[in-house]
């Protein structure tokens, strides 16, 4: 059962669509090929994505339309963003739903979850998946990391400063030692009762560059930003727009996903 504070931030993103759209960063290729021969998915496979947001995962997918992929998300907001978007593509269902509450009567080829499967309890969330897979099938999850890492030089260096102004009980980011926890953390939490062995780690790097308005953007999709009383929120947003502004008005971001995956 969520508590009150769960279901607010697991239902934050749909006041954000565009923002989350516009500047969430994407997933590499490679990490869609990484998945494609891990997994040996072909144009028969029955596919569930657990937590597509706007669909920034679920694009590279794509590229395969002969994919049946099933879509599921926790709000209407974005339930009716995903329909529109996908309008088009016959081959894809969405639903509104928590993954908790979902239910298939078709085994699973490919389940995967983009930066979202944090929400859910893992001793419920690994476990169901672990179900829903056929014999063989493939359970993939990553996370983008770039919203939750520590950067300290450059104009980052003003930019925690304004965070600690306005989310002063929130951290600053992982470094690399909180990278390795986390690690570990995801790791046993995907073993959870005992039904997935050990999952293949993968880490895929690069840099996106952003100008003030993007940055914002992207700040604003966080849940602890969304969490702010809406005119400290647009105090908020508005002094990292100087900010960047003032320093050039451009923010080179480095960005790092994390890809889990390991068969049944």
């Amino acid at each position: 059962m969520l508590n009150g504070l769960n279901e607010t931030l697991r239902n934050t993103f749909s006041k954000v669509i565009n923002d989350y759209e516009y500047a969430r960063p994407k997933y590499p290729q490679e990490l869609y090929e990484r998945i494609l021969s891990f997994s040996g998915i072909n144009n028969t496979c029955n596919i569930l994505e657990v937590g597509a947001g706007t669909g920034q995962a679920t694009d590279l997918l794509l590229q395969n339309a002969a994919y049946s992929i099933d879509l599921i998300e926790v709000s209407q907001k974005q339930t009716d963003f995903l329909r529109s978007k996908y309008s088009n593509k016959e081959n894809i269902k969405v639903t509104c739903s928590y993954f908790e509450d979902y239910t298939s009567d078709k085994p699973y080829d490919l389940i995967y979850s983009a930066t979202a499967f944090h929400w859910i309890d893992s001793e419920v969330g690994y476990p169901k998946a672990w179900r829903m897979l056929r014999a063989g099938g493939t359970l993939a999850v990553f996370w983008q990391m770039s919203s939750v890492l520590y950067y300290d030089f450059g104009i980052f260096r003003e930019l925690n400063e304004i965070k600690k102004k306005y989310l002063p009980n929130e951290t600053l980011g992982f470094d690399n030692e909180g990278i390795k926890w986390t690690k570990e953390k995801r790791i046993k939490q995907i073993q959870s009762g005992g039904y997935f062995g050990m999952p293949e780690c993968h880490e895929f790097r690069w840099t996106d560059i952003y100008d003030a308005d993007k940055y914002v953007a992207l700040v604003n999709t966080y849940s602890s930003t969304q969490l702010l009383e809406q005119n400290t929120r647009n105090d908020y947003l508005n002094e990292i727009r100087v900010c960047i502004n003032t320093a050039g008005g451009i923010v080179e971001m480095p960005q790092l996903v994390m890809l889990y995956i390991v068969k049944k």
